[in-house]
């Protein structure tokens, strides 16, 4: 994805999340996934059931985005990201894979038990959080 496109996506998520009291982090990742190279988004949202969900139907919706996978669903009490309207980070899979946190999202990685007894997802996410990028494209 381009970078002006990018802008323009981070841009539109943070207006969104503003006005409707959302907050979470938002990962491009680009590289080679299986045969080709592409970019691909990780995402955390947070805020009240209702605009969470509205925004994720917008989200499907949207004719950039396919194959969306929920990793996780949870209520919390706290947020994770409670500063950030939309943190942001874009970076290439190659130094991605060298981060502690990483792991492959693949078949195997979304049937174990590993997803669904952790929130390793999330700590991923939480990761860059932690490290405070903000608006790095």
């Amino acid at each position: 994805m381009p970078s002006n496109d990018l802008h323009f996506l981070l841009n539109q998520s943070k207006n969104w999340n503003q006005k409707y009291g959302l907050t979470g982090m938002l990962l491009y990742l680009e590289g080679k996934f299986l045969s080709k190279v592409e970019g691909r988004f990780m995402q955390v949202l947070e805020g009240t059931e209702s605009h969470v969900k509205e925004l994720f139907e917008k989200i499907k919706q949207d004719p950039r985005h396919h194959s969306l996978i929920i990793l996780q669903q949870s209520s919390s009490k706290d947020r994770n990201f409670a500063t950030w309207s939309m943190g942001f980070k874009s970076i290439q899979l190659e130094v991605c894979k060298e981060l502690p946190e990483f792991f492959n999202l693949d078949e195997e990685f979304l049937k174990s038990d590993e997803l669904q007894q952790s929130n390793l997802p999330l700590n991923f996410l939480k990761s860059f959080f932690q490290v405070s990028f903000d608006t790095d494209l």
